[in-house]
C-alpha cells in the first residue's frame, strides 16, 4: 500500500466498517480496541497529511523556481558590485566590508547571507559623500544597469523564497512522518478487521464479498 493510496484505502474500510456494523446490528471493535470511529479518525488524519504533502510539495516547487530564477541575475550583480567597490573606493571601509563571494555553484543559503550583506553595503555606499570618493558615481548604477532600487527587492524576494522553501520542506517531512506512523496502525487495523469480518459473517455474505 503506497503512502498516497493510504487515505483512500482507509476511507474505503471506514465506510465498509460502518456497513458491517449496520448489518450486524452492533458495534465492531477490533482486538486492540480500535472502533469504527477511531479508525475513521485515522483515515481523516491520513487524508490531511497526504493533502499537506501534495500542497506543500507544490509550494516547495514554486519556491525553488523563484529561487533559481532570481539567483543568476543576483550573482551577476553581486560580482559587478564587488568589482566596482574595489575599483572606485580602494582601501576604503566599503572594501573591508565586502563579503567573500561564493562560487556560483555554492548552496543558495550561502548566497542568501552574502546578498543581504551586499545590499546593506550598497545602501551605505549610495549615501556616501562623493567628495570622499571621486571615482564614485552616485547613486551607484552597475554596468548591467542595475541600481540598488532594483537589487534590494530582488534580494528580498530571493530571501523569501529561501524561507518559504525551508518551511515547505519542514512541513513535508512532518506530514510524511505522520503518514508513516498512520500507515503502520491503519495497515494493522485493516488486517485485524478483515480477519474479524470473516469470522462474523458467513462465506458469500455481501459484507464479506465487498471487503475492499
Amino acid at each position: 500500500m503506497r503512502k498516497f493510496d493510504l487515505a483512500a484505502k482507509a476511507h474505503a474500510y471506514a465506510d465498509h466498517w460502518n456497513n458491517a456494523e449496520t448489518a450486524l446490528g452492533r458495534a465492531i471493535v477490533l482486538p486492540e480496541g480500535t472502533t469504527q470511529s477511531g479508525f475513521t479518525d485515522s483515515s481523516l488524519a491520513a487524508k490531511a497529511a497526504q493533502d499537506t504533502v501534495i500542497a506543500r510539495t507544490n509550494d516547495m516547487e514554486s519556491a525553488m523556481q523563484t529561487r533559481d530564477s532570481t539567483l543568476g541575475p543576483l550573482q551577476s550583480s553581486a560580482s559587478l558590485f564587488t568589482a566596482y567597490v574595489r575599483a572606485s573606493t580602494p582601501g576604503s571601509t566599503f572594501v573591508k566590508m565586502l563579503p567573500k563571494i561564493p562560487a556560483t555553484t555554492a548552496a543558495a543559503v550561502k548566497w542568501g547571507k552574502v546578498l543581504q550583506d551586499l545590499d546593506g553595503i550598497w545602501t551605505r555606499l549610495d549615501t556616501a559623500n562623493p567628495a570622499d570618493y571621486p571615482a564614485l558615481s552616485l547613486p551607484t548604477r552597475l554596468s548591467n544597469g542595475t541600481t540598488r532600487a532594483q537589487f534590494s527587492p530582488d534580494v528580498a524576494q530571493f530571501g523569501t523564497a529561501l524561507n518559504d522553501l525551508q518551511e515547505a520542506i519542514n512541513d513535508i517531512k512532518e506530514a510524511q512522518g505522520d503518514l508513516r506512523n498512520l500507515g503502520k496502525s491503519i495497515r494493522a487495523d485493516i488486517s485485524a478487521y478483515r480477519k474479524l469480518i470473516r469470522s462474523l459473517f458467513p462465506t458469500g455474505h455481501p459484507i464479506r464479498t465487498t471487503l475492499p
